[in-house]
């Protein structure tokens, strides 16, 4: 036996659990599977201190009334009424030829060097070349001549070559012919400074005025005021060659 007697009992019972009683009738529930989230790292953002502003009345960026880029009312470019003309049935020709005789350059001053090409199928020995006002029609004595062939008494025909004027030649010296070539006062009072080559010949007993077989392109001679052999001169016509008029 104890050496004491227990305690009395208490005076009032023990409390009951909350919502309890003293026989539960199930037992408490277990612990849930998970444990519950932890907190947040940052603090829920309060509320704006303004509210929300209400939709405008109209969208934003509203289409315009009218499209932009509206097609013209006729088309870019539109084709003719006329169509392009067809090719012809027959090929055209060929590029035109060259003249026979080219001088080497379109303008010179009065005493410069004058050089002229030539190439003439139909040569002779005793073809020459000189040169004329451009208005010349009927070939008389040029301003100064060469032989073709390069010098007088050839027996062979020379097709094609060059000729130098830059002087007069000693068989010049028989014709009224003149170096260094000036422009001249014309019949119309005009100053010529317009000359050509002409590629020559000699046809029959009376000649001149000589037979031409081809001409070159215009060139122009200026003059020379300051020289006296440069300067403007007037015309002798017959020194040089004609014109029809």
């Amino acid at each position: 036996p104890t050496p004491e007697p227990t305690l009395a009992p208490t005076s009032s019972p023990v409390e009951l659990p909350v919502g309890g009683s003293a026989d539960t009738p199930a037992p408490t529930l277990g612990p849930t599977p998970s444990p519950t989230l932890g907190p947040t790292p940052s603090p829920t953002l309060g509320p704006t201190p303004n509210p929300t502003p209400k939709p405008s009345a109209s969208p934003s960026n509203m289409p315009s009334i009218e499209r932009s880029d509206v097609p013209s009312p006729s088309p870019s470019n539109r084709p003719s009424a006329v169509v392009s003309a067809s090719p012809s049935d027959t090929p055209t020709d060929g590029p035109t030829p060259l003249p026979c005789i080219r001088p080497d350059q379109v303008t010179y001053n009065c005493g410069n060097t004058i050089t002229v090409n030539f190439d003439f199928e139909d040569a002779l020995p005793d073809d020459w070349i000189g040169i004329y006002p451009c208005d010349t029609t009927t070939y008389l004595h040029s301003e100064v001549w060469q032989w073709a062939c390069g010098a007088p008494g050839c027996t062979t025909a020379v097709n094609e070559g060059t000729i130098v004027f830059d002087g007069l030649p000693t068989y010049n010296g028989s014709g009224p012919h003149t170096w260094p070539i000036a422009p001249y006062v014309a019949p119309d009072t005009n100053v010529n400074r317009c000359f050509k080559a002409v590629y020559l010949r000699e046809d029959g007993p009376s000649v001149p005025p000589y037979v031409q077989e081809c001409e070159s392109i215009d060139f122009i001679i200026q003059e020379d005021q300051d020289s006296p052999d440069c300067a403007i001169r007037p015309r002798n016509d017959n020194a040089i060659g004609n014109s029809e008029d």
